[in-house]
């Protein structure tokens, strides 16, 4: 499917507890955050709507002004501790009036590796509003996730940390290569770390 027919979803909402006292956001990665990286290979498709959830503003003013930078309409989750769930949910009832989008690309913040190409050939992957394309590393299927519309009534039922685990792995498998889909969770996750 053309990414113009599809918002992109960056998930950018989480505690970062295990992190520590900093924001892993906000954390340094190469000279710039990692958010940034993320932010970047997004950026590089042309999407039908750029959509993230973050924390309130008064937490996360940075990425804030980096989101509205980008052009991003910034959801504030004001319970990121209930989890992942909470954070797609908001996101699916601001795209679901949006009739242009047939579906949604879930990225998540903390994963600054994937490269604009592994989320072009998720939604290369996505044939209709009934896909459901999530990353392998050939083990279990996560995010970087293509969910086509038909399942958005499914997403809206989501609660807690699992996201759409379940569904995801029901749906294609699109095998990352080398490590890309690492996720930074805490300060030794960083190359420095």
């Amino acid at each position: 499917m053309r990414t113009e027919r599809i918002a992109a979803v960056l998930l950018a909402a989480g505690t970062s507890s295990r992190f520590g006292d900093e924001d892993k956001l906000m954390a340094d990665l190469r000279g710039k955050p990692v958010i940034a990286h993320t932010l970047e290979a997004v950026a590089s498709l042309a999407f039908a709507e750029l959509v993230a959830v973050a924390r309130p503003i008064a937490q996360a003013p940075a990425i804030h002004r980096k989101l509205e930078r980008r052009g991003y309409s910034v959801l504030t989750n004001d319970h990121p501790e209930e989890g992942l769930a909470s954070s797609i949910l908001l996101a699916v009832e601001h795209v679901m009036p949006i009739r242009r989008c047939r579906g949604i690309l879930i990225c998540l913040g903390d994963m600054p590796y994937v490269p604009q190409s592994h989320y072009n050939r998720i939604c290369l992957a996505a044939e209709d509003v009934r896909s459901v394309v999530a990353s392998t590393d050939g083990f279990s299927s996560s995010p970087p996730a293509f969910i086509g519309r038909k399942h958005f009534p499914e997403l809206l039922t989501l609660r807690g940390d699992q996201g759409a685990r379940a569904l995801l792995s029901r749906g294609v498998q699109i095998e990352a290569m080398g490590s890309i889909l690492r996720d930074i969770d805490t300060p030794d996750d960083l190359p420095d770390g």
